[in-house]
């Protein structure tokens, strides 16, 4: 895992953990290996999560939103390096 990927996995853990309004910690978030369902996310934290993401990067997730923070953080990564933007 690159710098780059820890810094975009520890945002959005902390970011994730704000949205569930501290049910999660951040920690337990970055340490989790299971889907958010699986944590325990419930769709408005998701839907927070998905506003904080596209406002932070500047993005449009349009409906594509992963299940996990790995894949999460992968997709952001193909986003914002212009690889993902049609």
């Amino acid at each position: 895992m690159t710098t780059t990927d820890h810094v975009m996995r520890q945002w959005l853990a902390q970011a994730l953990s704000r949205c569930c309004e501290g049910r999660l910690s951040a920690d337990d978030i970055m340490a989790a290996d299971c889907s958010f369902l699986a944590m325990g996310v419930d769709s408005i934290a998701m839907v927070r999560l998905v506003d904080a993401v596209e406002c932070e990067f500047d993005v449009i997730l349009d409906g594509r939103f992963p299940e996990d923070l790995d894949a999460l953080a992968a997709l952001l990564e193909l986003e914002t390096s212009g690889a993902g933007r049609g």
